[in-house]
């Protein structure tokens, strides 16, 4: 499949025209959406979409004017101008939701993972190109301040990393949490737990995070990879707390450690290439390069899982996208490629940790 061509169906939105849109999932990541598209000019929450009525309730009181409805198929009929479909329910229902409002020729932003497996990225990203519209994946760590200063660090010559690292080489990515991320308390808290509602566990979860961040790093998806997984008491229908990967790109690799009872919260990440190394831990910045050794701060990491300050730089992507159809298709190759990663990554895992190829 040519996920980079042009359709001639294909509908850009120009970057200064209003937008209407409808949320499906009104959970953490939805009520959270709800207040970053109120900080954005150019946007209309027309509706939100969800199964509880509680959480409808907390909907309707932060969206009085807008309809709150308990499914996709009555708000197109009931707001048939709504121009984009923000998909932020647990994964099981993102392939579902995505074909719906690709179908019904909606634009779509859907939360990670958009796809759980490879086919199914690449059945999603086919039909998005043939009803010529968007398909955004909210991969929100992209622009977060983390993921900004490893872009510069590998971009040779960077002003901002002190002449950055040259080619890259290596990456390592090191997340430790307590726990898992908890949900509302409206609709399942723990369904990060649940195999049916999540499909996977931190390694889908958080690991897709470090997936699309490594691919963006490295310009490129990995050829193998390696991976293993921890279970709680080794239950194989339990979802996975703990993981490693390393991700072989040919000439460099990437190193990826996760866990949810590590009994600490922790953000590691560093990059080394020919001409240096950065590193970061929780917000403090380390450099080795050509320009010297140096040191900086970023912005704390928030404790909020929504990270809600990266969501207008990530929604601004999504508008750039939204403009030029030629964008489009990279989007489609990160979504198709962080999918077939994870994919093999299980792969690895069901096989004792032996390299597979992607």
């Amino acid at each position: 499949m040519n996920v980079e061509g042009t359709h001639p169906a294909q509908t850009p939105i120009g970057r200064d025209a209003s937008v209407s849109l409808v949320i499906v999932g009104f959970g953490t990541a939805g009520g959270a959406r709800l207040s970053g598209y109120g900080s954005v000019p150019g946007v209309e929450v027309a509706a939100v979409v969800d199964p509880s009525p509680e959480r409808r309730g907390q909907a309707a009181r932060l969206l009085p004017h807008g309809l709150v409805l308990s499914s996709l198929e009555e708000v197109l009929a009931a707001a048939p101008g709504v121009d984009v479909v923000d998909v932020c329910t647990p994964p099981a229902f993102h392939g579902p939701l995505t074909r719906a409002a690709l179908s019904a020729g909606r634009h779509v932003i859907c939360e990670k993972p958009v796809a759980t497996r490879g086919a199914e990225a690449r059945e999603l990203t086919a039909l998005a190109r043939a009803r010529g519209r968007l398909l955004f994946p909210s991969h929100n760590y992209g622009t977060s301040p983390v993921m900004t200063t490893l872009r510069e660090a590998v971009a040779e010559g960077s002003p901002a990393s002190g002449g950055g690292v040259g080619h890259l080489e290596s990456a390592t990515f090191r997340i430790l949490r307590d726990r898992h991320a908890r949900g509302v308390a409206g609709y399942s808290p723990d369904w990060r737990r649940s195999p049916e509602l999540a499909g996977g566990g931190i390694l889908l979860d958080h690991g897709t995070h470090c997936v699309y961040m490594a691919l963006r790093l490295f310009g490129r998806a990995p050829v193998k990879l390696s991976c293993t997984v921890e279970r709680p008491g080794g239950d194989r229908s339990a979802v996975d707390e703990a993981a490693r990967l390393r991700l072989d790109f040919g000439d460099g690799q990437c190193d990826i450690e996760l866990s949810w009872t590590s009994g600490e919260r922790s953000n590691h990440y560093a990059v080394r290439g020919s001409s240096g190394s950065v590193r970061i831990d929780d917000g403090e910045v380390t450099g080795r390069t050509a320009g010297g050794e140096w040191r900086r701060s970023l912005v704390s990491p928030s404790k909020d899982q929504t990270h809600l300050e990266w969501f207008t730089p990530m929604y601004e992507d999504f508008r750039r996208a939204l403009a030029d159809p030629g964008a489009w298709g990279v989007c489609a190759r990160e979504i198709v490629d962080t999918a077939r990663v994870v994919e093999a990554a299980y792969a690895s895992a069901d096989a004792g940790g032996r390299m597979v190829a992607v």
